[in-house]
């Protein structure tokens, strides 16, 4: 039975077991955590809003708990402006498709935890230090890497061909909040959306519907200001009391056509780790780190590859990720890993799905080009293009190329649709 090792226990990480250990697989799972300490002394680590591929993942592995309660996202409600004080605005509406959700990590990852043993995994807590990685390693026969953005990525090379940037495009803070109106936005959205506002000289913001783990239904907002933009208010903000009071001051000044959906919002009263900030740069590593004792160390979801919030691709990814490297391992038998081996894994994952999902993001991190300004403006002008070419594709956003790119291919498709370039 092949010797599996797991460091981290994120979603990435637990789903990658899961998918082993209801294989047969011999797999040891480490968290720096217990379920109790991830369920109540735990910040949520990030909104992680979930299409329903990556929902119907968890599934099929037994793992989903939440979905026929969860408060769906359904879909994109956007208001662009290309500067923040300018009065052009576009606005869209448009839907993914199926129903997704940003359910709590802290609860899917406290009962999942609490289940590993009793399905025939094992589960040790402890925080493991680059040596202690090394130990590991050198008693299996693969050691995966599951930790986030976690100083133990650093044990992964950064790969400077595939990472376009090397600091962060924008300075992050969330906070999930209560008090708001929880199904529907306005009268311009008919599902229940995720609201994104784009400021095309500023930065953006995004409500998401969000199952928190005693709250329930609630909205997660997630800010993205440009650095030293004037939506850059947040980097001193104290407490979620002070997040909130911040919001409401921008939505006032700069959103009034949300202010009455919002100005209720309130902290979640019992959750003290309900708030986030920090910035770090989208970054794309190596398929695999050797260690000192010789052995290779392989990363998956988020340690593989980082995105910047901006296109909720990040946690979908992850996902999708560590259930793709399982699926490998499984077909692979009693191979060996051997170092070819694990570079086609890594390169046929980039060309499958990472690269598709990267470029879309982070062409979203840069100023609008004339392929999305044309994109744009025929979503806002027809619900059904918008459901196809552009909101549509979110769950998949290898469909969103050439065009999303590529002008010449964004007006033929325009003008194939019936639409006016």
């Amino acid at each position: 039975m092949r010797k599996i090792s797991v460091v981290g226990a994120g979603p990435a990480g637990l789903i990658f077991t899961y998918a082993l250990v209801k294989r047969g697989f011999d797999v040891t799972l480490y968290s720096d955590r217990t379920p109790e300490q991830w369920l109540n002394r735990s910040a949520p680590t990030g909104t992680a809003g979930l299409y329903k591929p990556v929902v119907d993942i968890e599934r099929e592995l037994g793992m989903d708990f939440w979905s026929h309660e969860m408060h769906p996202m359904q879909g994109v409600l956007l208001d662009f402006k290309p500067t923040l004080d300018g009065d052009a605005r576009i606005v869209l509406a448009g839907s993914f498709g199926g129903d997704g959700g940003a359910i709590d990590q802290r609860m899917r990852v406290h009962r999942w935890l609490e289940d590993l043993e009793g399905l025939g995994g094992r589960l040790v807590i402890e925080s493991v230090t680059p040596e202690r990685l090394d130990q590991i390693a050198a008693h299996s026969d693969l050691t995966v890497l599951a930790a986030g953005k976690a100083d133990l990525a650093r044990t992964i090379p950064r790969d400077p061909e595939r990472s376009v940037y090397d600091k962060p495009q924008r300075n992050l803070s969330m906070v999930i909040v209560g008090g708001m109106r929880v199904d529907g936005w306005d009268d311009r959205a008919d599902f229940n959306p995720v609201k994104f506002n784009f400021y095309g000289d500023a930065g953006e913001y995004f409500w998401v519907p969000y199952t928190h783990k005693t709250a329930g239904k609630t909205w997660c907002v997630l800010w993205e200001p440009k650095p030293g933009s004037p939506m850059d208010i947040f980097k001193d903000a104290q407490s979620a009391a002070d997040m909130v009071e911040r919001s409401k001051w921008w939505i006032r000044e700069h959103a009034p056509w949300e202010w009455e959906v919002t100005r209720g919002m309130t902290v979640i009263e019992d959750d003290p780790y309900s708030w986030l900030k920090g910035a770090f740069p989208p970054t794309a590593r190596a398929a695999f780190g050797r260690l000192p004792c010789g052995k290779a160390v392989v990363p998956i979801g988020d340690t593989a590859l980082t995105f910047d919030p901006i296109g909720g691709q990040g946690g979908n990814h992850a996902s999708r990720h560590a259930r793709y490297m399982a699926g490998r391992l499984i077909e692979h038998g009693d191979a060996p890993y051997d170092e070819a081996w694990l570079k086609q894994v890594g390169d046929d994952w980039w060309e499958e799905y990472a690269r598709w999902a990267y470029e879309f993001n982070n062409i979203l991190l840069e100023p609008l080009t004339e392929a999305g300004q044309t994109i744009l403006t025929a979503a806002a002008g027809n619900r059904r293009f918008a459901d196809r070419y552009f909101t549509g594709n979110f769950p998949k956003p290898r469909d969103f190329f050439p065009y999303i790119k590529d002008p010449a291919a964004a007006r033929a498709l325009v003008e194939r649709e019936g639409g006016k370039v």
